[in-house]
């Protein structure tokens, strides 16, 4: 075979590369699904989107409780929770200090019907730095935030107006006053953000099968265990963590029956489901997934299959790496860290 079939063979793979990855990488806006149906979720081939989308019909009952998070008692280390980028910011100015348990019970009942995830925070003269209000302490400078963002979609006019309404309520009950900025900047930018969420939004799943001989629960519970796996029975899956307590990757029953502590022993499956959440998994976690994998298929002498029940080999894994890296490099340019906790946030 001469150099110019060579050379018009490597651009036609890489073509039908490029064509396979752009439609998975549009088929994920139309195929979001809920997460707690894990039956549900086989839509997709390796790609899946993640959540139920920033563009999804919300199938709740529309309200999240406000987040009104304090820093506890005695926190060591205060951080600085609200961001310009991901919140609609309301500066509360006071003649004098303000206890933080005031503050946060006022808020607390003016944003009952609030439907988004609201910090406050209070400014640390001695640190020179803001912190989530502490009820123990008071504060001549406080200031108050909606999220913008998460995997329901963008805050509205609406929502906005709602949330300025209700911190100009709670800081009048104080005899402070709260300073509501003009919404048309946050709401350009909720659009934006989501946008670009929603582009970036992926789950990554493959299944270890083994057609003719069942998994039993209790080997399965071994090899998870050994794997650096930990049942979370709430979710009825398995989460590996780094080090850092971030969730890598998680492996699910592929049939409709949870992992439970009392049913493991009697339990069997042909199939198990490994998962990552993109945005939400640190750098690096890809390269754990992929060996949980490769490693639970060689222990349960199984397939590694996608969705459609093709197979998955290691040039499946490595082209998937490769567009984890940009998208990594994108987020990265937005000044969201994978699996950090501006990424946690929007990915909730």
């Amino acid at each position: 075979m001469g150099e110019l079939h060579i050379g018009l063979l490597s651009i036609g793979v890489l073509v039908v590369a490029g064509v396979f990855f752009y439609n998975k990488w549009q088929e994920r806006r139309y195929q979001r699904e809920a997460e707690a149906a894990f039956a549900s979720r086989h839509e997709d081939v390796l790609m899946r989107s993640g959540g139920e989308g920033p563009h999804a019909e919300w199938q709740g009952s529309g309200r999240v409780e406000p987040m009104l998070a304090s820093a506890g008692p005695a926190p060591e280390e205060p951080k600085q929770t609200l961001s310009e980028f991901v919140d609609f910011i309301v500066p509360i100015e006071t003649p004098e200090e303000v206890p933080g348990a005031s503050m946060l019970d006022a808020a607390g009942a003016a944003l009952e019907q609030c439907p988004r995830s609201v910090h406050l925070e209070g400014f640390d003269e001695a640190r020179s730095s803001w912190e989530l209000i502490d009820p123990d302490r008071s504060y001549s400078k406080m200031r108050a935030g909606l999220q913008l963002v998460d995997r329901r979609g963008s805050a509205d006019e609406e929502e906005l107006a709602l949330f300025g309404a209700a911190i100009e309520g709670a800081a009048a009950s104080l005899g402070v006053l709260a300073t509501v900025p003009d919404p048309g900047p946050a709401l350009a930018r909720a659009k934006d953000l989501d946008r670009f969420c929603g582009e970036i939004d992926i789950r990554i799943a493959v299944h270890v099968v083994n057609d003719r001989i069942p998994f039993p629960g209790a080997q399965l519970s071994a090899l998870a265990t050994a794997a650096g796996f930990e049942l979370d029975e709430p979710e009825g899956k398995f989460r590996r963590r780094d080090d850092a307590g971030r969730v890598v990757c998680t492996l699910a029953n592929f049939e409709p029956i949870p992992f439970k502590i009392d049913s493991l022993e009697a339990l069997s499956t042909h199939a198990v489901t490994l998962e990552l959440d993109v945005p939400r998994a640190p750098r690096g976690a890809f390269a754990q997934f992929r060996e949980s994998a490769e490693r639970l298929a060689k222990q349960l002498n199984a397939r590694i299959v996608d969705d459609n029940r093709e197979p998955v080999g290691s040039g499946a894994f490595d082209a998937i790496g490769a567009q984890l890296q940009a998208v990594h490099r994108s987020m990265e340019a937005r000044g969201i860290a994978p699996g950090g906790a501006l990424a946690l946030r929007l990915f909730s």
